[in-house]
């Protein structure tokens, strides 16, 4: 039989109703970066390590770039993003997907650009969330890659002028939250 340690203390899940939760994402903070350019990629303690469920859900540690590379930043139409967590598979098998939609403004050439470019690239993005929260998605054994894109001009006034895009990660753990160093790529002179 195998020997299991539990090693994170057990604790309460409480939460105060004067606390503010803001639903949303920061549609100017968001981060992205191919996981190539990476020197290292940090990621959440281990279960067997960890020792409180807040260690267990975050990522301390900041990640390493090689050279001049780091995140590039996006932004997306407000009120269009959101980070997802859906847990799949059976009891004993149980993963997550980790997803990020949010529409890109306009359907013009940059965006159709970014969508060639990045189409079938693992990345890591970190998205920043209305209440200051950064969430991960990717990891470098399962990077997050783009699940899905359309673009659309709009039909009449008021209807949306954009580019929806959803990037997806497959993890044993829900997205979790960033709290390392965010490195911006130094931009060519």
């Amino acid at each position: 039989m195998a020997t299991c340690t539990d090693t994170i203390a057990t604790e309460n899940i409480d939460f105060c109703a004067d606390q503010e939760n803001a639903a949303g994402v920061s549609p100017v903070n968001i981060w992205a970066c191919r996981v190539k350019d990476f020197n290292s990629i940090a990621k959440p303690a281990a279960l067997g390590a960890a020792t409180t469920l807040d260690e267990a859900g975050s990522i301390t540690e900041s990640h390493a770039f090689t050279g001049d590379a780091g995140f590039f930043k996006i932004s997306v139409l407000p009120e269009t993003g959101s980070v997802e967590t859906e847990g799949q598979g059976e009891k004993g098998s149980r993963t997550n997907v980790n997803s990020f939609a949010a529409t890109l403004p306009g359907n013009g050439k940059r965006n159709t650009g970014f969508i060639r470019k990045y189409q079938n690239v693992g990345m890591i993005f970190i998205v920043e969330q209305v209440n200051g929260v950064k969430k991960q998605l990717g990891s470098e054994r399962s990077p997050a890659y783009l699940s899905e894109n359309t673009a659309a001009s709009g039909i009449k006034a008021g209807d949306v002028n954009g580019m929806p895009i959803k990037f997806s990660d497959t993890q044993a753990y829900p997205a979790p939250d960033y709290e390392g160093t965010i490195t911006e790529f130094t931009p060519a002179p």
